[in-house]
């Protein structure tokens, strides 16, 4: 939670099956529950991006407290420089160590991110404090940006009580549903504040807004966009509840007017104060929302595809506009008919403790005798008493050591960006460790450990030495050539009609060997090549989609794993993709090779033939590739 309290990303990684489709390294199939549309290239994953801002409430309060300690002991820019660094650095050290491994499920988070938002929050923080005396010097000679000061304070105190009525209730509300026990209420105190801008926009009129993509074991298959606002929130409860939330709607809007017109001097500021009020409300408003993405099983919770869940960002603006802006038009009427004009005058400056100027001293002339002789119009300077404690500066120490302050804190900035930059290599290198050593990484695809050629028709010769790689293709699609009507058989392979609704040609020693998880695999009695091919009725995603998806997965997690070719294509001229890589296997250190051509049939269902071989075995492997796209053909087996 600290963690997301600054913009941490937040990871879970679980051990998964070994190919992208659910087979084990056996090829007899592995455990994935979701077929061959929703495999996760070797590791379950799921990502969570939350902002709790309880948190960083809390966070912001312990710099507060922090800063006003530094202020009493007289530190300047020098002391926020110090605590932001040291900050900084434990958020660092955190985000290092703070990945643990628990029950086979791997967590990890975005160490550099959460320095970075804390570096900058606590830089805002504690400088605001430990300035504000030579702030106020600096904004009592300058009324505009004065007005903007306090229009901002004005904003901030409004916001703050908005979004904790709107917290309230919403709290309240949430503990009155039906079975919400109390490990569920503590569940939410971290996301208060997320959840009374959530009732605040749904009080005016911005609904929240989900959208789901993929299979969720929560909500099915598919892809689902909508809403919850004002017309749901009757549906589900009835239509005295949509009249508490615009009458909480009302309160907050005129509220947040009241305040403008009552601390403010004119109806200028009144009316920036309501402008950064929409401001700052919008702004939290987009960091409130929650998303997650998902693949495979993780923590008993299966799925592939994406999750979002958050405040409707345009709608805010639309609906805040209209009720910022009639609250500040209306409140100083409101406020002339119960007898509490606004603020017509601006308030005294603001001036640093013990610059503020006293009234001069009233001395009466002193009586003299008369005389000739002409006074002088010089006053004698009164008499102070001495005080040893005191040191006189004259100008030029007071210029020693304004520049001696100026000194510190250039030394201080320097070193905190040399400690962010030697921090972020250190985590960038400790983290590189950690995923080249990890044991629980595995490859897109599960290679067995046994050296037997692929059993191709030519399986006694000798195979060819693994040379590198090829370069990764750039281009960001392929094609492939539409076959013939009627398929050529080369010699060696024999049609097979398979009941899931395909036929392909296959080497004549192959056979069909198992069907899991809408993945049926077709392979030899010899050698370790097979193809497999998924089936998923009424894919939600397109073919080239999906790769995306498990590629984000391998290329994080797998070793050495090596982009060869990924992009679009039409394949019998239907929408598909085909995805090509290489990877170090686990195990046995060997180099293997995948390739993998999905397509989107007629009738919504997605079709992916599969193949991986060990990459010295690569040309047979790829010749019955290439035999089986040469010879795909539907069928009307049901």
């Amino acid at each position: 939670m600290l963690l997301q309290a600054f913009g941490g990303g937040f990871e879970l990684r679980a051990e998964g099956p070994g190919s992208p489709y659910g087979s084990g390294s056996d090829g007899s199939g592995g455990s994935d529950a979701f077929g061959a549309g929703y495999g996760t290239a070797g590791q379950a994953g799921a990502t969570l991006s939350l902002v709790p801002l309880t948190v960083t409430v809390l966070w912001v309060g312990a710099l507060l407290l922090a800063a006003r300690a530094a202020r009493k002991q007289g530190g300047g820019m020098e002391a926020a420089v110090r605590i932001s660094a040291l900050v900084t650095g434990a958020i660092l050290v955190l985000g290092l160590f703070a990945q643990p491994d628990i029950a086979g499920v791997s967590v990890s988070s975005s160490p550099l991110l959460a320095a970075l938002g804390a570096l900058v929050l606590s830089l805002l923080v504690t400088g605001g404090v430990l300035q504000q005396g030579a702030a106020a010097q600096w904004l009592a000679q300058r009324p505009a940006a004065h007005a903007v000061v306090r229009a901002t304070g004005t904003a901030v105190r409004a916001l703050g009580a908005v979004i904790a009525l709107c917290a309230l209730i919403g709290f309240v509300a949430y503990a009155n549903v039906d079975g919400v026990d109390g490990t569920a209420m503590l569940l939410t105190l971290p996301v208060l504040p997320n959840i009374g801008l959530a009732v605040l926009g749904v009080s005016w009129g911005a609904p929240v807004e989900y959208d789901v993509r993929g299979e969720f074991g929560w909500f099915g298959s598919g892809t689902e966009h909508g809403g919850f606002g004002l017309s749901e929130l009757g549906d589900a409860v009835n239509g005295w509840a949509v009249t508490g939330a615009v009458l909480t709607g009302v309160v907050c809007a005129l509220y947040a007017g009241v305040s403008a017109a009552r601390r403010s001097a004119d109806r200028r500021e009144q009316a920036i104060a309501g402008g950064l009020f929409l401001v700052l409300y919008l702004l939290l408003t987009g960091f409130s929302g929650v998303s997650a993405e998902l693949s495979g099983d993780v923590a008993g919770v299966g799925g592939q595809g994406m999750a979002e869940i958050a405040p409707s960002v345009p709608d805010a603006l639309l609906f805040g506009l209209l009720w910022v802006g009639g609250a500040v038009l209306v409140a100083p009427h409101l406020l002339r008919l119960v007898g509490r004009p606004a603020g017509t005058t601006a308030p005294a400056p603001a001036w640093a403790p013990g610059t503020q100027p006293q009234p001069p001293a009233w001395n009466p002339p002193p009586r003299t005798p008369p005389t000739t002789v002409p006074t002088a119009t010089h006053q004698p300077t009164p008499y102070l008493p001495y005080d040893p404690r005191t040191v006189h500066l004259g100008p030029a120490a007071a210029a020693t050591a304004t520049t001696a302050r100026r000194r510190s804190v250039v030394v201080w900035s320097v070193t905190l960006v040399a400690a962010v930059v030697l921090g972020g290599g250190v985590t960038a290198g400790v983290l590189f460790l950690k995923n080249d050593r990890s044991d629980g990484r595995r490859p897109p695809s599960a290679a067995a450990e046994d050296d037997r050629p692929a059993a191709s028709g030519s399986g006694d010769s000798a195979p060819p030495e693994a040379g590198p790689a090829p370069s990764p293709t750039t281009s960001p699609t392929a094609s492939v050539t539409t076959p013939p009507a009627v398929p050529t058989v080369p010699d060696g392979y024999r049609m097979v009609s398979d009941s899931a609704g395909f036929s392909f040609a296959v080497p004549v020693q192959w056979d069909r060997e198992s069907e899991k998880n809408h993945q049926i695999t077709y392979a030899g009695s010899t050698g370790r090549a097979e193809l497999k091919v998924g089936v998923i009725r009424n894919a939600p995603y397109t073919s080239y989609e999906n790769f995306q998806n498990l590629e984000r997965t391998a290329d994080a997690n797998q070793k050495n794993y090596r982009r060869l070719q990924l992009g679009a294509n039409t394949f019998q001229g239907l929408q598909g993709a085909i995805w090509e890589y290489t990877y170090e296997d686990k195990q046995s250190g060997e180099t293997i090779h995948a390739i993998d051509q999905s397509y989107i049939a007629d009738d919504g269902t997605e079709y992916a033939i599969y193949t991986t071989e060990r990459h010295r075995y690569w040309s047979d492997a790829r010749q019955i590739f290439d035999t089986a796209l040469s010879t795909w053909m539907l069928n009307d087996v049901d």
